[in-house]
């Protein structure tokens, strides 16, 4: 079967390790279009790959309707070509049904690729109503896709409240298992460069420093600790106010900035932590929709306490613990029980990292996309 992926997120090297397992299978043939660069985390990244033996990677060139946000790009070049030369079977559509790349594919796939099958992917887990014209593609594609992949249950139920009645399959995200993992010596080579004593906690966050991030109510929880207990922020974003609001409670001398990190450090950093904290906040646009950073810390071995936003409580089920968003106390109640029972910290851990391996992981969700194929190519036209 002739496959072509089209995903922007394939910018970065992690991600190819998706393509590298679907191309692993000897019946598919792969083919990716994905972007020059992205801006990711903070951080713009160019692009990371640019070929492999097994599949061709194929780099367009992006333009932007208006702003450049994600889901307002679209291929100014490379699109039409690889649909045209590459004769699919099956469209993966890496990008979500209302984007205005989806508005460009639709027309095209007609023109050029009539008889594949195509699969959208969605992450928008709000009922959102979109202004004309991403409403219009939105239903469009609804119409013409043969099946779309979410990763959390609530996106299914919102795609389902909007109309869309064709099959659909919960795939969640994945971390490289080969990457993140328990590394105690970078743990001590890490904490040493911090200056964070042995003898001291670290509660940590590792994500875009933001309002709806919640990295304030970590802020807020610290008086509430012991005096040992350090708090690690790795990321790049809104900083000045996270340090403004340490010194008017008198813990500033307790924050660890970092600023933004290179992807492949992550793993160091995660090792560094005690308690890795996703304090997500809700808002009318926005709440957590996968939180990929609790499956790398869980394969890391760190302990996971996360906020009821979104998808966390499903991604973190029984392998972490969970407090209402937006409640202080509770965060440093639930932190509290991590860093003063260590067995309860070690249980969860070992019973988190099993489950990651399981379910988690780069050949567990390629093995799901490639059932898919199977069950696409089996459907008549």
């Amino acid at each position: 079967m002739r496959v072509l992926l089209v995903s922007h997120a394939m910018v970065t090297r992690s991600n190819h390790r998706l393509a590298e397992e679907l191309s692993a299978y000897p019946d598919v043939q792969l083919e990716v279009l994905t972007s020059p660069w992205w801006d990711e985390e903070s951080r713009h990244v160019a692009q990371e790959k640019t070929a492999d033996p097994h599949y061709r990677i194929r780099i367009g060139k992006l333009g932007y309707f208006g702003q450049p946000k994600p889901n307002l790009f679209f291929f100014r070049r490379g699109l039409a070509r690889a649909l045209n030369e590459v004769h699919p079977d099956i469209i993966d559509f890496y990008e979500e049904p209302f984007s205005m790349v989806m508005g460009q594919l639709l027309p095209l796939r007609r023109l050029f690729a009539p008889r594949a099958r195509l699969m959208f992917y969605s992450a928008q887990n709000i009922n959102k109503r979109y202004p004309p014209p991403f409403n219009l593609f939105e239903q469009a594609a609804f119409r013409a896709a043969d099946y779309a992949n979410v990763c959390a249950s609530e996106v299914g139920a919102v795609l389902r409240r909007k109309g869309y009645r064709k099959p659909l399959k919960l795939i969640p995200l994945a971390a490289d298992d080969t990457v993140f993992k328990p590394l105690p010596e970078a743990r001590n080579e890490l904490r040493a460069e911090l200056a964070i004593a042995p003898q001291q906690r670290v509660l940590g966050y590792l994500g875009r420093l933001s309002a709806e991030k919640g990295v304030q109510d970590m802020v807020a929880a610290l008086p509430l600790l012991p005096a040992d207990v350090r708090l690690l922020i790795v990321g790049g974003g809104e900083r000045e106010p996270l340090e403004q609001q340490a010194r008017t409670l008198g813990v500033a001398e307790r924050l660890i900035f970092t600023g933004a990190v290179n992807r492949l450090d992550a793993p160091r950093y995660l090792n560094a932590m005690d308690v890795l904290v996703v304090p997500s906040h809700t808002t009318p646009s926005w709440k957590e929709q996968f939180g990929r950073i609790i499956v790398e810390a869980f394969l890391c071995g760190v302990p996971v306490l996360g906020s009821d936003s979104g998808a966390i409580p499903e991604v973190v089920s029984d392998s972490g613990l969970i407090f209402p968003e937006g409640d202080v106390a509770a965060l440093a109640a639930a932190a509290s029980r991590l860093l003063e029972q260590p067995s309860l910290a070690a249980d969860l851990s070992r019973h988190a990292l099993i489950r990651a391996r399981a379910e988690f992981t780069w050949p567990q969700v390629a093995a799901a996309r490639y059932h898919i194929y199977e069950e696409l190519m089996q459907t008549k036209l």
